[in-house]
């Protein structure tokens, strides 16, 4: 054995469970059925992830932080985002975003609808509303105020928050982290703005809209905001998926999460949730939507395998909503640290698929 898998058990369990609740029955029936032995309750429970009653306590913590926003608050709407919202989360007490969205103005992406209409064989696939959201979208004119908006509405959501709580972290340019005591959660007020592109008015959809998140920097001449970003459709789509495939795909995005945090250079791994979202999203379903717990390492290890030995389709990866690369930088290099991080990936992969061999091979013989 390469891992004291008891020892892996144990700090998988304080980490999920830290408080020792009794698990639900599907937890419990579901873990009484396969072998006691500690690399296959591991792999089991890895791919199972937290507990039901913390998730909601960490939703809980994010409603609590959003409804004193709300009483004092203007114009904003409030969402959740991160892995808590796709259930793909590894801790017990795990942090939620909570993006609080100024509502005084949005931005749309007027050169990529202007490019879709004047596309003759995308508007043909198009019906007259759809053609008519997309003109009347470009005829809004410019806004010059978005950057003072978001800069004050940090700045009026930290003077409430310090109101209320005793913890407030500013100190971070895109968030205010704020810690809870009852329940016992840290939430990160993320300051945004809404982001609509063509997608979005052809779909009509809110899953479809993006936002743009504010960065405050130490002056205003400094405050800028991130490129925009799609996290309600990359939750939908890990959501859809992961239904059509009995779970199976947010087995193996928790079991690779567990897996970095188990490894003891989790650090050196510059591989995100965000990226194992794609990596795992991009394995074809067919491939594993009837696999066993034990064969979806297997699967997962075939994946990064293909990723690491496959330079194209490495560098053609992106994200789960097609805006981002996961192994290229933005000026079209390749991201070496991340290479390397799948490289090592693959390696603790191998090795507990090694073990598992070799528990099987020791099971067979104690029979």
């Amino acid at each position: 054995m390469n891992k004291n898998y008891n020892e892996l058990v144990a700090r998988l369990n304080a980490r999920v469970n830290p408080n020792g609740i009794i698990l639900n029955k599907s937890f419990s029936d579901e873990l009484g059925r396969i072998p006691q032995r500690g690399i296959f309750i591991y792999i089991k429970r890895a791919m199972q992830g937290v507990e039901p009653e913390y998730t909601q306590r960490s939703l809980e913590a994010g409603r609590k932080v959003k409804n004193k926003l709300e009483a004092e608050l203007n114009n904003v709407s409030f969402e959740f985002q991160g892995s808590v919202m796709t259930n793909t989360h590894i801790k017990g007490y795990s942090d939620i975003d909570l993006l609080t969205i100024c509502e005084y103005f949005y931005n749309f992406d007027r050169s990529g609808i202007n490019a879709t209409l004047s596309n003759i064989q995308r508007v043909l696939h198009l019906d007259r509303i759809q053609i008519g959201r997309l003109q009347r979208a470009v005829e809004g004119g410019g806004y010059t105020q978005g950057l003072s908006d978001l800069r004050n509405l940090r700045t009026d959501s930290e003077g409430i928050l310090s109101r209320h709580y005793s913890y407030v972290d500013e100190s971070k340019p895109k968030s205010i982290k704020v810690s809870l005591t009852n329940p016992k959660r840290d939430v990160d007020v993320v300051i945004a703005n809404w982001f609509n592109d063509s997608n979005y008015y052809i779909k009509n959809e809110e899953k479809y809209r993006g936002v743009k998140i504010f960065v405050k920097g130490g002056i205003a001449s400094e405050d800028l905001v991130l490129k925009p970003d799609f996290p309600f459709l990359s939750i939908s789509i890990i959501n859809e998926m992961d239904s059509s495939v009995n779970g199976r795909l947010k087995k193996m995005i928790r079991f690779l999460k567990t897996l970095k945090s188990d490894s003891g250079y989790s650090e050196s791994i510059k591989l995100t949730s965000f990226d194992f979202n794609a990596i795992c999203y991009d394995i074809d379903t067919s491939s594993y939507q009837y696999d066993t717990y034990l064969d979806l390492v297997l699967t997962v290890y075939n994946q990064l395998s293909r990723l690491e030995s496959n330079a194209l389709h490495r560098n053609s990866l992106n994200s789960i909503v097609g805006d981002e690369s996961i192994f290229k930088n933005e000026d079209g290099s390749e991201n070496s640290e991340k290479v390397q991080s799948l490289q090592t990936m693959m390696t603790e992969v191998g090795l507990v698929l090694k073990d598992i061999t070799e528990e099987q091979r020791n099971v067979k013989l104690a029979v």
